[in-house]
């Protein structure tokens, strides 16, 4: 237990790779300057702010000057927030709307600047794409403790990342090996009878090894009835720097989900109107209702700085994950309303992923003008062995809880997904006098197929697409002396998918543009940041799913437009406050049915503020605000949502103000929903409406050292 280690009464060098080895520790009773901490993309982010990034253009580059609007979520702010999902953590981030499945945490549902595609197409780890099928249940979630920062990269984003959804991708970085001891431990309790404890320790075994091991337990009752929640994860890594320009991480990360709880819908009528249901209402049948994941991520990352020009880095991993589904699941009322009509979906899926990223990059001038060019080829596949059934179920009454577990099979069916990419890239970052030119271009191979065999009907059905494809980005940025850097830039996407449409056929890829201009002010001397982004955005050849039958047919196009302000400002030493806006109009365009209207899962306006103040006295307190505003609850328009005004608090004493043998020990309560809104948080039409979450609290008792 990490309990076990006795408290240092020095403060111990807090370093990047390459610092100091284990063995110049000092001792006990020895004071040691503590280094800065150095401001890279790769070193661990000090409070609410991050200076710079690289998932904008894949090198390590200032925010202040990157031409393009990208927000960080840090582990600060994970941390005082108390995340324990990516969509948690992403709350506080204008552009982001995460609240698709309200109180369900099964899949990390992302939508940026108004585009949800796939859901699961626009999210990396480390740099390489997390692939996970859309066209499937088998999709990869990736636990926030186990993270360092996550970067939100804001609109088109093909240029450099192939496939991805026009909104933009959001990057998680894992937590890296240092080479000075750092060490978390912490339990947890509270309502919905949550249960978990977590751990992290770094350290270095050599003057070239370093450490780290994490690992976390966590269950749940959560809000739906006869529901669990249950994960158990564990991520070792090793780090080697043989030489000041050589380093290799080798990582792993292993995820038991015994128990993924539930991901269920209301009809609009018994959310929104009409005889309300209950939030913890459960649609299914206990002889059928299970979600199990297993997952296996593997990874390693290389970099060579062969000299001052040239370096290469190498990313890849491999996955393999399986998951278990048997879900009853309601599809709307019939027609005099006393009962609700109910299907059936079952899969057992086996998906196995590679992706690997190579990228040289040159740092050289021509004249006065500074280059940093980066040359590059990625590869992703993946095959997934899924077996699935669909049944017509029982009918249900809602309100005595009446139903039956018999199911009228309509499909039996095995098939294999296929996914395969293979893209070349280059950028070239100039740089001359206070302007900044940054021009990517990036070519893409794409392949894509499903291939199934219904034993009902004795039919075989195979859907092969290959695609090529041209994505760009340009961006103009010029840095004043005050910290003021206005920007304009234009970006390109494509998202092609193993999405089935009515015929089983693979819908043809999505392709999108965008131009953006924004502003951007950090005052000098500080790593405060002030953003102002508009932009124009539109996607075309849009697939939209259809939740009974589990497919997707296309929706012609889908027009963004809108305005991102965002404020991360430390006022004091002892104070933080982070602050967004986001105003999104979107609108279906060119299409056969719903044209001018809005999607669903569009809010039209979002707006948050969070402040943290340490108190002298080791009491520490948060408070935010997040608005979510009205959106529609179908794509015919039909039907509005109100919008939602939630709280979430938290409250930290540190211990060592009652005994200085206690430094480094907490106790924080976080509550989330404070004041237990109860609200619709998405509908996907009328009859898929999800509960937002209702209050949780939840106490840590914890020890850093």
């Amino acid at each position: 237990m990490l309990l076990a280690f006795p408290l240092k009464r020095s403060v111990l060098l807090c370093a990047m790779a390459l610092s100091v080895p284990a063995a110049s520790l000092a001792a006990e009773d020895t004071v040691v300057v503590k280094a800065a901490p150095a401001d890279t993309a790769d070193a661990p982010t000090q409070g609410y702010s991050a200076k710079t990034s690289k998932s904008a253009t894949k090198t390590d580059q200032p925010l202040i000057t990157t031409g393009q609007a990208v927000s960080v979520v840090t582990r600060q702010q994970m941390t005082d927030q108390n995340a324990t999902t990516v969509n948690a953590a992403l709350n506080y981030t204008p552009g982001v709307f995460t609240n698709f499945a309200g109180g369900a945490t099964r899949y990390d549902t992302i939508s940026l600047r108004g585009f949800h595609g796939g859901d699961v197409n626009n999210t990396f780890l480390d740099g390489l794409r997390i692939l996970s099928d859309g066209a499937t249940y088998n999709s990869i979630q990736v636990d926030p403790w186990f993270l360092e920062r996550i970067d939100v990269v804001k609109g088109p984003s093909s240029a450099l990342y192939g496939q991805s959804i026009p909104g933009g991708v959001v990057v998680e970085t894992t937590k890296r090996p240092q080479f000075a001891e750092e060490g978390h431990f912490q339990l947890s309790g509270g309502t919905q009878n949550t249960k978990g404890g977590a751990f992290d320790y770094t350290n270095a075994l050599s003057d070239t090894l370093a450490f780290r091991l994490t690992g976390m337990t966590r269950s749940s009752d959560t809000q739906y009835d006869h529901q669990r929640e249950e994960r158990y994860a564990i991520s070792p890594q090793l780090l080697w720097t043989p030489d000041e320009n050589t380093s290799l991480l080798l990582r792993a990360y292993l995820q038991k989900d015994p128990s993924g709880g539930y991901h269920a819908a209301v009809p609009a009528d018994g959310s929104l109107y009409g005889q309300k249901l209950s939030r913890g209402f459960f649609d299914g049948e206990s002889a059928y209702n299970q979600f199990k994941r297993w997952e296996q991520i593997y990874s390693y990352e290389f970099q060579h700085t062969f000299n001052d020009v040239w370096s290469f880095r190498q990313n890849t991993n491999y996955t393999h994950s399986n998951t278990e589904l048997d879900q009853v699941y309601q599809a709307g009322w019939n027609a005099d309303r006393t009962l609700m009509n109910r299907y059936y979906s079952g899969e057992k899926s086996s998906l196995d992923t590679f992706a690997i990223d190579n990228q040289l990059e040159a740092d050289f001038a021509t004249g006065e003008l500074a280059h940093k060019v980066v040359l590059g080829f990625d590869y992703s596949h993946f095959i997934n062995d899924v077996k699935s059934d669909g049944a017509v179920a029982e009918t249900l009454n809602p309100y005595t809880g009446v139903g039956g577990d018999a199911l009228n099979y309509y499909s039996h069916s095995r098939g294999k997904n296929r996914y395969e990419q293979m893209g070349t890239y280059l950028q070239d970052e100039m740089s001359w006098n206070k302007w900044f030119l940054t021009l990517s271009g990036r070519y893409d191979t794409l392949k894509t197929s499903s291939r199934s065999y219904e034993s009902i009907y004795a039919k075989t059905s195979n859907s092969e697409r290959k695609d090529e494809h041209f994505s760009s980005r340009a961006s103009l940025l010029y840095a004043f002396d005050s910290g003021i850097s206005p920007y304009v830039s234009y970006s390109q996407a494509m998202t092609p998918s193993a999405l089935p449409g009515p015929d089983g056929t693979l819908l043809k890829p999505m392709q999108s543009e965008q131009y953006e201009a924004g502003i951007k002010y950090q005052p000098v001397g500080t790593s405060d940041m002030y953003t102002a982004a508009v932009y124009d955005l539109t996607q075309k050849d849009v697939g939209n799913r259809v939740v009974v039958g589990s497919y997707y047919e296309p929706a012609g196009k889908i027009r963004s437009q809108g305005l991102e302000l965002e404020a991360k400002k430390q006022v004091t030493e002892r104070f933080n406050v982070m602050a967004g806006y986001t105003y999104n109009k979107v609108r279906i365009r060119d299409a056969a049915q719903n044209n001018g209207n809005t999607p669903y899962v569009t809010p039209k306006q979002m707006a948050s503020i969070w402040g943290q103040y340490k108190s002298p006295i080791g009491v520490d307190v948060g408070a935010g605000v997040r608005y979510i505003g009205t959106q529609w609850a179908d794509n015919e328009n039909t039907l509005h949502m109100p919008s939602a005004t939630l709280v979430d608090a938290s409250v930290r004493m540190n211990l060592v103000q009652f005994n200085p043998q206690l430094k480094g020990a907490y106790v924080q309560v976080n509550a989330n929903n404070l004041f237990d809104k109860k609200y619709v948080a998405a509908c996907y039409g009328t009859s898929y409406c999800y509960w937002g979450q209702e209050r949780t609290v939840i106490a840590t008792v914890g020890y850093d050292f």
